[in-house]
């Protein structure tokens, strides 16, 4: 059977990244064409090989795998990232947007600055935001589109001492579901997904050590999640999914 997402285009931010890469391996194998975004072009083109070793020897010519460099906490820089991409692709306009890069900084309140909060807000919200709205414009001329965003289960159920990443983690939500709203007469839809744990670079080895007893997802099985969204027609949407690891505690966890 050919898969509901071919010949679709997908932008994935943080492109580079752990959960990233899985998402446009999983993409990739659908027949989506996929476009990379990142700031290091160095990890981007190594994870362009990745994703193309998945591809059988003579792939789909449809099946393209592009990356961009773009600072996505940048206005100018995003602006340009999507009209570079209708350069590139005059055919075709993004269908899929996965709003994935983000940061952390983890430290006791007391000892965060303003500049480590604002850092972590400007990279995993003004990030989605500023591409979200680019899509949207397109999405808008081109009869709707779809944008999943990365979320986490932070934003839910906190650990200690992640005030950052927790404040934009909620806020992402909030966003999910105000660009649900506004995209909902243009036949755009917008969902977020919430991963529990999963090793990647968000994590330190302590971190991780910590984390143990409650199990890690997967970098694939978050993909798999934005498959199944990213597969439904546009007359459905997933406004949340939650998926974590069966045994790690969501409420009063610590």
């Amino acid at each position: 059977m050919v898969s509901p997402l071919n010949g679709k285009l997908a932008l994935i931010t943080g492109g580079s990244g752990t959960i990233g890469l899985a998402i446009a391996k999983s993409l990739v194998l659908q027949g989506v064409s996929v476009i990379l975004v990142g700031r290091n072009m160095a990890k981007l083109e190594m994870a362009i090989d990745a994703v193309l070793a998945v591809l059988p020897e003579t792939p789909d010519p449809r099946r393209r795998v592009e990356a961009f460099a773009c600072d996505v906490t940048n206005e100018r820089s995003v602006i340009r990232l999507f009209d570079d991409i209708s350069l590139e692709f005059p055919l075709q306009s993004v269908n899929l947007l996965i709003n994935n890069a983000g940061i952390n900084v983890v430290g006791a309140t007391g000892d965060l600055s303003a500049s480590d909060f604002e850092k972590v807000m400007s990279v995993n919200v003004t990030g989605p935001f500023l591409c979200s709205r680019e899509a949207m414009q397109r999405m808008k001329l081109n009869g709707g589109g779809r944008i999943i965003n990365i979320g986490s289960l932070s934003s839910m159920s906190p650990r200690p001492d992640s005030a950052p990443y927790t404040a934009s983690k909620f806020a992402l939500l909030g966003l999910t579901h105000s660009l649900s709203l506004d995209g909902r007469a243009h036949n755009i839809a917008v969902g977020i997904i919430h991963p529990g744990n999963v090793q990647s670079e968000l994590l330190t080895p302590e971190m991780v050590n910590a984390r143990l007893s409650e199990g890690f997802l997967q970098p694939e099985d978050v993909a798999n999640c934005v498959v199944a969204m990213a597969s439904l027609p546009l007359t459905a949407n997933v406004l949340e999914m939650t998926v974590l690891p069966t045994h790690q505690p969501m409420m009063g966890r610590g």
